[in-house]
């Protein structure tokens, strides 16, 4: 069911949100829908993927931790996880395209509508669609709140010639008890669980959580089940950075449960001296191995916002390449 709301959030909330956007980095490019190769400008807040079932409300910063209470009070009784949150911006000239959030029937999509002024005649609605027919369109009120379910298809019309403004929107991908998207992401879950990493902390939730994110950032650039478990294992063993292990060095249970691949990859994750020897190679790995360690290590990176241009050039550069050729 579409819902729309207005004045649910105070203007001062809505003006703070949308003046933090503004001194935002946003990078252009961001595909609506990723078979159709035009994009808009983005600005990735919680770096996640799509289907993360965590919840990562604890990665906003305070001015959208406000808009988030209130929108998951008043839609979803408080009762909802934040799996993504991200801002949009579309110019003259750009425009999305028909597509859906999910196929996960458990998420829902809410859209917060921040340009302070707009006008019916510069376009830019939300367009939503059923069976081939329009059914409903949302004008980008100020603070106007759209809530639907991930399933449904629609786009955000283009802007019109004259619009002098940048339609900015908010988005937050929410889900209620998430269902594993893959069967090898079920198995996962499973094991972590047993093995404790539920219990161990992380910079944003548990060690589950991080590594269940890391897992969905790999399978999002196309990774196989190996390499995506493997990043989803990545620190059980303990690394160079993260002390808190749950399994011994000497048990053989990813072994027995994932097979001997999985395991060789995590045991040489845990013990290289990353991310050191994967910026800046000493030749000590295989050409193979030093792609996989890498993919890892930039998923890794990026769940906890650490990967970035300036403290790892050759890892942000292989991880572009590689999203670019995933997109490809």
């Amino acid at each position: 069911m579409i819902q729309i709301k207005d004045n649910l959030i105070p203007k001062d909330i809505v003006k703070a949100c949308a003046i933090a956007l503004d001194k935002s980095a946003f990078n252009y490019g961001w595909p609506s829908n990723i078979n159709v190769p035009f994009g808009h400008w983005n600005f990735d807040i919680t770096r996640t993927s799509q289907y993360n079932p965590t919840d990562v409300a604890t990665k906003l910063p305070k001015e959208f931790k406000a808009m988030w209470d209130l929108v998951n009070k008043e839609f979803f009784k408080g009762q909802a996880l934040l799996t993504r949150c991200y801002a949009n911006k579309h110019t003259f000239g750009t425009e999305g395209y028909v597509h859906t959030d999910s196929e996960r029937k458990e998420d829902q999509t809410v859209v917060v509508y921040l340009n302070e002024e707009w006008n019916y005649e510069w376009g830019g609605e939300t367009m939503f669609y059923e069976k081939g027919e329009a059914i409903r369109a949302v004008v980008p009120k100020m603070g106007r709140v759209a809530s639907f379910p991930g399933n449904i298809p629609h786009c955000a019309k283009a802007l019109s010639r004259l619009c002098p403004k940048v339609r900015t929107t908010l988005m937050f991908k929410v889900t209620i008890d998430p269902k594993a998207i893959y069967d090898s992401e079920q198995l996962l879950v499973e094991f972590l669980k047993e093995i404790g990493a539920d219990k161990k902390p992380h910079k944003n939730g548990t060690l589950l959580d991080h590594l269940l994110r890391v897992y969905h950032l790999l399978k999002s650039i196309g990774a196989n089940d190996i390499l995506a478990l493997a990043g989803g294992l990545h620190s059980v063993y303990s690394t160079n950075t993260y002390k808190l292990s749950c399994l011994s060095y000497t048990s053989d249970r990813i072994h027995e449960t994932f097979g001997p691949e999985v395991d060789r990859i995590v045991r040489l994750f845990c013990t290289i001296d990353r991310p050191k020897c994967l910026e800046v190679p000493n030749e000590t790995l295989t050409e193979l191995d030093l792609f996989l360690l890498r993919c890892i290590e930039c998923a890794n990176l990026h769940d906890q916002d650490e990967l970035n241009e300036t403290d790892y050039p050759n890892l942000y550069k292989f991880s572009m390449e590689v999203r670019n050729k995933n997109k490809g």
